[in-house]
């Protein structure tokens, strides 16, 4: 599983590709950047009700950081 900040990279790479200009909707991008994500993150991302890209991928990378403690604690 790549990290967030991995795939973070990608996909900016390949958003500016896509809508140089930035004209799809925050929600549209949000939507597609999340459709990659760990599901039990994605419910958590969507609870914050968060409308910027950068805002949310900043959330999820802290987001993912406890949910590997957690889940070292698990095993």
């Amino acid at each position: 599983m790549k990290s967030v900040k991995e795939y973070d990279n990608r996909f900016k790479k390949l958003y500016k590709k896509v809508d140089p200009n930035n004209k799809m909707l925050v929600a549209n991008t949000l939507h597609q950047f999340l459709s990659e994500l760990n599901p039990t993150i994605v419910l958590l991302v969507y609870a914050s009700e968060l409308a910027d890209l950068n805002v949310a991928v900043n959330t999820i990378k802290n987001i993912e950081v406890e949910y590997k403690i957690i889940q070292k604690n698990i095993q």
